[in-house]
């Protein structure tokens, strides 16, 4: 690959029609810079990667998307348009939904009660003087978006989230993201802390997400997860995307070089 210049703009990648671009992104929290103008195109119906070394800018950019932080400048653009996402609801509002590391599931409660939280299906008896929640039908509901989207089957729907494996968790952090018709999944270290087949489990979920035409943002450190997964790669460092290339257009030290600070690739 030739080599760049020394611009403070990353290369794009040559993607098709972006869903999600962030443009000179940057943040401030008092007198500390995490962003300093990162800018990134998300494809649509692709899985795009952003990888970089711990306190690289990565959690920050995903939270300025979710609304979990203002910017300071720069603009987000989604489905053509310039938006703001002043809180995680204004996200969700627009089909954007995140599935972070700690996956929101609640310990106690069963895989309709988890994936349905917040927006618990209600049946009423009695002219409506009794309403109760409809456990069967979310039960119903839930295995079906697992079963034929997610493409993983949990053995007992009634057991709590506390006894699922991590991958069936993360299975149902996905299906519920899928279920509320997300245009945009961001994924925070999906695979953090997963044994071999639980990995390779959730990787194919995320290949399957890309085949039914779901755009993917996947924020990780595993090259090999990266590689095997995304269409470009976006690398941050010290609060910049310095590069964003398509993935069958690098190799892992071009991007382990990049992750570094070089601003060339040969």
């Amino acid at each position: 690959m030739t080599a760049e210049s020394h611009s403070s703009q990353p290369s794009l990648a040559a993607a098709g029609e972006a869903l999600l671009s962030l443009r000179n992104i940057k943040k401030s929290f008092g007198g500390v810079q995490a962003l300093r103008g990162a800018s990134i195109e998300v494809a649509r119906g692709e899985v795009t990667a952003l990888v970089g070394d711990n306190g690289a800018g990565k959690s920050t950019l995903i939270k300025v998307v979710m609304g979990v932080h203002t910017p300071t400048s720069g603009s987000i653009v989604f489905e053509g348009q310039e938006i703001s996402v002043p809180n995680p609801e204004a996200a969700r509002g627009r089909g954007i939904e995140a599935i972070y590391q700690d996956l929101a599931l609640v310990g106690t409660f069963d895989l309709a009660q988890n994936f349905f939280l917040g927006r618990e299906r209600m049946k009423s008896y009695l002219g409506g003087l009794i309403r109760v929640q409809d456990k069967a039908g979310m039960r119903k509901e839930a295995l079906e978006v697992l079963t034929k989207r997610v493409g993983i089957r949990i053995g007992n729907p009634y057991a709590n989230a506390y006894v699922m494996s991590g991958g069936q968790r993360q299975a149902v952090a996905i299906g519920r993201a899928i279920h509320t018709d997300a245009r945009l999944i961001i994924m925070d270290e999906p695979t953090a802390s997963l044994g071999v087949e639980e990995t390779d489990r959730v990787l194919t979920i995320i290949e399957r997400l890309r085949d039914q035409g779901l755009t993917v943002l996947m924020v990780s450190h595993n090259l090999e997860h990266v590689f095997r997964c995304a269409d470009s790669i976006a690398v941050m460092h010290r609060g910049e995307v310095n590069a964003q290339v398509p993935t069958n257009a690098v190799t892992r030290q071009d991007i382990v070089a990049r992750i570094m600070g070089s601003r060339s690739v040969s």
